[in-house]
């Protein structure tokens, strides 16, 4: 089975959720009008408030099934596609979440994933995930990741081992640093024989900027969509029997692991 996903590249303003919905619909609009077939579509990392770590995106902080996720779910639903977008989530104790959200096409089957690994500037804004997230869809089991996730290999080694065909990771990843956020998406697609998709902001941020390059990996951790576009929907097509075929001859790696020795 063959299955079109795709990843929205973007400029999205700080602290202006409504302007930044309006994007993410023109932009859902746009993919399923050149790309009808596509299944999932992924926005970057706080697509939703921008990407900004002062104490005010403290106050954009939304409770999980709140006024954007039902924004969102009215556009998945809408346009029969399911969405992956990030926001800042706030949960009932208090605790502020850098957070991402899947919502199928029927808006119904949802799954909610909370940044594990926060860099050192974003320690002081949000509280740390505590959980891996994999959710069952028609594509396959899809495994949530944000940005800086990407360099660590124990949790995309994690997530396939929970049985992730493909990796979504939300991020905004800044300049000067494209090398390793591209070095690190095709390490992390090629280690577990899975898809991968990369989204990035584009833009500037406060002291950031932001170059985009949104890419999405085969299993054999080659791009085969890639973008320098300020606004820009790229797509590639999962591929379910070219995925098993690698699986079986040289990209056998899951397979042969010496849990043994090593944990």
């Amino acid at each position: 089975m063959k299955h079109k996903i795709a990843a929205a590249q973007g400029t999205f303003q700080n602290g202006n959720i409504e302007q930044n919905l309006d994007r993410i619909e023109a932009m859902i609009t746009d993919c399923v009008t050149k790309n009808p077939d596509t299944k999932v579509i992924t926005f970057p990392e706080l697509a939703t408030t921008g990407y900004f770590l002062s104490n005010e995106i403290k106050e954009l902080a939304q409770e999980r099934f709140g006024p954007t996720y039902q924004a969102i779910q009215k556009m998945a639903v809408s346009n029969s596609i399911s969405i992956v977008y990030g926001y800042v989530e706030k949960d009932h104790a208090g605790n502020i979440y850098n957070a991402i959200q899947y919502v199928d096409a029927n808006g119904k089957n949802t799954a909610n994933y909370r940044k594990i690994h926060l860099t050192p500037l974003e320690r002081d804004v949000f509280t740390a995930g505590s959980e891996s997230v994999t959710v069952k869809t028609e594509i396959g089991t899809i495994g949530l990741m944000i940005c800086w996730d990407l360099a660590f290999p124990e949790l995309a080694r994690s997530l396939a081992l929970d049985g992730a065909d493909v990796l979504l990771v939300p991020s905004a990843w800044e300049e000067p640093y494209d090398g390793p956020f591209l070095q690190f998406s095709g390490a992390r697609a090629i280690d577990n024989t899975v898809y991968l998709v990369a989204c990035n902001h584009t833009g500037k941020s406060e002291d950031l900027t932001f170059f985009g390059k949104s890419s999405i990996f085969g299993p054999d951790g080659q791009a085969i969509s890639t973008t320098e576009k300020q606004y820009d929907i790229i797509t590639a097509n999962t591929d379910d029997d070219l995925r098993t075929e690698l699986k079986q001859t040289f990209f056998s790696m899951l397979e042969e692991r010496r849990t043994d020795i090593y944990r």
